[in-house]
C-alpha cells in the first residue's frame, strides 16, 4: 500500500525518558493501513545506549552525574551517543510488506545523504547505519522491526560540541572483555562545523522534511499522538524507560 501524505509529529518532551517511550509506542501502535510516519524531536543533554549494551564500558556516568546529562536505553540496537539541543533525532515507522534490512536502512540514510547534498556538503555512508563529512561522523541511525513495521531513526549532529561528545563517550574508546555489544569509535563533526556558519535545527528540519516530500513524492500533514499513544508513551515511561533496571541492565522488572 502506498500513501500520498505521510504524518509528521513534532512531539518533543523534555526528557529522554519519555521521548524514547514515544519511540517504542509509535512502533506498537502503527498498523498497516494508516499512513506513514515522521517525527522530528529533541533531547535535553542525554547520554543514550542502545538496547544490548553495557552503559558503564560506553559512556562516562560519573561525568553525566555531575554535568546534568541523562543516561538512558532506547530499545533499539547499535552504540550509545550523545543528544542535546544541538542535535537533531529523525524518525520514521513504515510498513515494510518484505523486510530487507540492508536496503531500508541504506534508503533511509540516504535522505540524509541527499539533504545534506542539498546543503553543498557532500557526505559518505559509511556503513548502512552512519553516515561522515570529511572522515568524520555526522550521523548513526538504528532501528527495529515489529510484524511488518520498521522504525528507524537516526541522530544528525547539528551544533553539538565535538569535546563534549569525546569526553562523555570516552570509555567507547577503550577495549574490554564483554559479550555485550560494543559502540565503534569514530571522530565526529557537525553541520555547523562542516558550513563554516551557524546553523539552527529549524533549517535543518525544514531540508528534511522537502527532501523526504521530493524522494518518495508524498505531501507531509501535519500528525497528532492518539490519547490511547498518550497513555502508552507514559506507562512505558514510568514502567521501563525511567528504571534502573532498564537503563543500566536493559532489563524491566
Amino acid at each position: 500500500m502506498t500513501f500520498e501524505e505521510w504524518a509528521l509529529l513534532e512531539t518533543s518532551y523534555d526528557s529522554a525518558y519519555k521521548n524514547l517511550a514515544l519511540e517504542e509506542t509509535l512502533i506498537t501502535t502503527q498498523q498497516p493501513e494508516t499512513a506513514p510516519r515522521i517525527r522530528i524531536w529533541s533531547n535535553p543533554p542525554a547520554t543514550v545506549a542502545g538496547r544490548f549494551q553495557d552503559i558503564h564500558l560506553e559512556a562516562d556516568t560519573t561525568l553525566c552525574a555531575r554535568a546534568n546529562v541523562t543516561v538512558a536505553r532506547r530499545f533499539t540496537g547499535g552504540g550509545t551517543v550523545y543528544h542535546d539541543d544541538g542535535n537533531l533525532n529523525f524518525t520514521l515507522v513504515t510498513c515494510e510488506p518484505v523486510i530487507d534490512l540492508k536496503k531500508i536502512q541504506y534508503r533511509n540514510i540516504s535522505i540524509l545523504k541527499e539533504m545534506l547534498l542539498r546543503m553543498d556538503v557532500e557526505s559518505t555512508i559509511t556503513n548502512p547505519n552512519s553516515m561522515s563529512v570529511n572522515g568524520k561522523k555526522i550521523s548513526g541511525a538504528s532501528l527495529a522491526v515489529r510484524r511488518n513495521i520498521v522504525l528507524w531513526h537516526a541522530s544528525f549532529l547539528v551544533s553539538t560540541d565535538p569535546s563534549t561528545i569525546a569526553q562523555i563517550l570516552s570509555p567507547s574508546r577503550e577495549m574490554f572483555a564483554t559479550t555485550r555489544v560494543r559502540s565503534r569509535w569514530e571522530p565526529v563533526t557537525n553541520l555547523q562545523t562542516v558550513l563554516s556558519r551557524p546553523v539552527k535545527t529549524q533549517e535543518v528540519k525544514e531540508q528534511f522534511l522537502k527532501t523526504m516530500e521530493d524522494l518518495f513524492q508524498i505531501r507531509v500533514r501535519t500528525g497528532e499522538l492518539s490519547s490511547e499513544e498518550r497513555a502508552m508513551t507514559n506507562q512505558l515511561h514510568d514502567l521501563k524507560y525511567s528504571t534502573r533496571e532498564w537503563i543500566y541492565q536493559g532489563t524491566v522488572k
